[in-house]
C-alpha cells in the first residue's frame, strides 16, 4: 500500500487541510505501507516562502512523519528567494528510491510523456492567445451560454505545429478527451461514475512556460511513484474523468481513488477555510491575500495556543470517520488498528472547536506531572515566569505547581495565568478581594497566628498544614471560609483555585510565611 499527501506550498496549509494526509497516514501504517510527501510546485508565480517549512514542519508536529520525500539534497536544489530555507533536522537524509518529490525537479519526465502522447496523436498544440479565449468565454457570457473551448486546433498537423513552437511561438499542448459516449471511472466511497463526454473539454496538460498543470504531473507521478490508493477531498470529484482519461491515454492502471468528505466550517455547509477561523498548525504565519502578506498574523494551534498533537490527531480522525462504535477517545497505535477505508462517510463533518478544546484537555488531563511540565514548558518560559537556564529546583517548583491546575488546563497556553501566583511576590493586586476578606475584623490576629504555626511545622506536607490551619482558625473561633479564605488570599491572592493545603506545601515554608506576614500589613485587627 502507499499512499501519498500533495500540497502545494503557494499558502500555510490551516488544520482542515491535515486531515486528508491523515487518513492517508492511517492507512499506511495500518497495512505496513508507506506515505509519500510530494510536493506540487508547478504553479511557480504563487510560491510562498516559508510555506514549505510549514508543510514540513506541521506533518513533523503532528507525528506524521513520511517515509519518503523531499531531502536535504532536493530542498538544496531549490531557489530559496522562492521556497525559503526549511530547517535539515525536518529532513530525511534520504528522500526515497521514486524522486524526486517537487514536481519542478520531474520537469524532463512530464515532456517526455507529452511528447509521446503527441506523436501518438493523443494531444495535440494549441496556439489561441489569452485575448482570443478570453473574448470566445465573454461571447458565451453575453449570450448567458456556458463555455466549452472549440478543439480549434485539435486536427492541426503536428509537423506544422512544431514548426511554429520551433519558431518562437506561444503555445500550450492539450489532452484529446473523448468527445462521445461517456467516461467511466469508479471510486471507493462513490461507487461507480459516469460522465458525459461532451461536457468535457480538452484540457491544458503542458501550460506556455513548460510546466504542466496540476491535471496532468499528479496523475503521472502517482503512476511513477506507484500510488496505490490516492485519497482526497471530494471537491476532486469533477475532475476525476480528466485524470482517469491521462491513465487510460497511457493504458497506466489507475490508482484506487478515495474521494474523501471536507472538513467543513462550523455549523456545515460550507467547507472549512482560514475565513471560518480554521488556523495553521504552527505558527505564527502572515494571512495572505492574492499572495501578499496583509499585515495580520494568526497563530498555530500547537506551538501558540498549547493543542497537543495527539489531541488534534484524534479530533481530526472523527472528522467524516467512525470505529463503527460510540468510542471517541483514541491513542495513536488504537487510531491505526481501527481505520478503515469502509468507515469513511460520504457526508463531511464540522470542525467543532468546543469539541477539539475538550478533547484537549482530556489528553492533557491524562498526562503524567512531568510529561505535562515539558509540554507547557515553552510557554512558561514565553511568559517570564521561569528563566531557560534555571536551575533544576525551580524547574521541579513549577511542575508542582503547575501539577496542581492539571485539572483545569484545557490548552498549555492558559499554564502561565493559572500559576503565575507562584512565581511573585506580590499576589495581592485585587483590591475587591482584600477588602472582602482581609479588611475584616479579627483577620490580622489569625493570621499571625498562623505565620506562629507555620513557623514551626517540621513535617510540610498538605496534610499537617491542614491541621495546622484548622487548629489556629478554631483557636480564633473560625471555621469554613471564614477559615481558609483569608488564608487563600494571603498567599494565592485569589478566590479560587486548586487544594489551599496542596498549594501552600508547594509554595514552601519560606514563601508561605513572607505572604502571610504581607497580607498582615493590609488585615485589619
Amino acid at each position: 500500500m502507499r499512499t501519498r499527501f500533495a500540497p502545494s506550498p503557494t499558502g500555510f496549509l490551516h488544520v482542515g487541510a491535515f486531515r486528508t494526509a491523515l487518513f492517508s497516514w492511517l492507512f499506511a501504517r495500518k497495512h505496513g505501507g508507506d506515505f509519500v510527501l510530494r510536493i506540487e510546485d508547478t504553479d511557480q508565480n504563487r510560491l510562498v516562502p516559508g510555506s514549505l517549512e510549514s508543510i514540513i514542519a506541521s506533518l513533523h508536529a503532528l507525528g506524521l512523519n513520511y517515509d519518503e520525500g523531499p531531502d536535504a539534497t532536493s530542498i538544496a536544489a531549490l531557489d530559496s528567494a522562492k521556497y525559503g530555507d526549511v530547517d535539515a533536522s525536518l529532513l530525511p537524509e534520504n528522500g526515497g528510491q521514486f524522486g524526486p518529490y517537487f514536481q519542478s525537479q520531474r520537469l524532463p519526465r512530464y515532456h517526455e510523456l507529452i511528447e509521446q502522447l503527441l506523436s501518438d496523436g493523443k494531444a495535440y498544440y494549441a496556439f489561441e492567445t489569452k485575448e482570443e479565449l478570453d473574448a470566445k468565454r465573454g461571447a458565451c457570457d453575453m449570450r448567458k451560454v456556458p463555455y466549452t473551448y472549440d478543439r480549434q486546433f485539435r486536427e492541426y498537423p503536428l509537423a506544422d505545429a512544431q514548426a511554429r513552437v520551433a519558431a518562437g511561438e506561444g503555445a500550450v499542448v492539450r489532452i484529446k478527451m473523448p468527445v462521445t459516449g461517456m467516461i467511466e471511472a469508479d471510486d471507493l466511497l462513490h461507487g461507480h461514475m459516469q460522465w458525459d463526454a461532451t461536457t468535457q473539454d480538452d484540457f491544458i496538460i503542458l501550460k506556455a512556460d513548460g510546466f504542466p498543470p496540476y491535471h496532468f504531473a499528479a496523475m503521472v507521478d502517482d503512476h511513477d511513484m506507484q500510488i496505490s490508493h490516492v485519497l482526497r477531498g471530494d471537491d476532486w470529484l469533477p475532475s476525476l474523468p480528466k485524470h482517469i482519461q491521462i491513465f487510460r491515454a497511457f493504458e497506466w492502471e489507475p490508482p484506487i481513488f478515495v474521494h474523501t468528505p471536507n472538513v467543513l466550517a462550523p455549523g456545515g455547509g460550507k467547507k472549512l477555510s482560514k475565513r471560518h477561523g480554521a488556523k495553521p498548525i504552527l505558527g505564527p504565519v502572515p494571512e495572505l491575500k492574492d499572495g501578499l502578506p496583509t499585515g495580520e498574523i494568526t497563530g498555530g494551534l500547537v506551538n501558540n495556543e498549547g493543542y497537543l498533537p495527539d489531541a488534534i490527531v484524534n479530533f481530526l480522525a472523527l472528522i467524516g470517520w467512525s470505529a463503527g462504535d460510540n468510542q471517541e477517545v483514541f491513542t495513536r497505535e488504537e487510531l491505526i488498528n481501527a481505520f478503515t477505508l469502509e468507515r469513511i462517510s460520504r457526508s463531511g463533518g464540522a470542525f467543532d472547536q468546543d469539541k477539539l478544546l475538550w478533547m484537549n484537555g482530556l489528553y492533557i488531563r491524562q498526562m503524567s506531572p512531568e510529561a505535562l511540565y515539558a509540554a507547557a514548558e515553552p510557554f512558561i518560559l514565553e511568559s517570564g515566569l521561569v528563566a531557560a537556564d534555571c536551575s533544576a529546583e525551580t524547574r521541579a517548583y513549577a511542575a508542582a505547581a503547575l501539577a496542581l491546575e492539571q485539572e483545569k488546563l484545557t490548552r498549555l497556553d492558559e499554564a502561565p495565568n493559572l500559576i503565575w501566583f507562584f512565581f511573585t511576590d506580590s499576589v495581592l493586586t485585587d483590591e475587591k478581594v482584600v477588602a472582602k476578606w482581609l479588611q475584616k475584623s479579627g483577620v490580622k490576629p489569625y493570621l499571625a497566628a498562623l505565620v506562629d504555626s507555620v513557623d514551626g511545622l517540621t513535617d510540610w506536607t498538605s496534610t499537617a498544614i491542614e491541621e495546622a490551619v484548622r487548629t489556629a482558625a478554631a483557636d480564633q473561633g473560625r471555621e469554613k471560609g471564614a477559615a481558609t479564605h483569608p488564608v487563600r488570599i494571603a498567599v494565592t491572592g485569589r478566590e479560587q483555585g486548586p487544594s489551599l493545603f496542596d498549594c501552600i506545601a508547594v509554595l514552601g515554608k519560606e514563601r508561605t510565611a513572607k505572604r502571610l506576614r504581607a497580607a498582615m500589613e493590609r488585615a485589619h485587627e
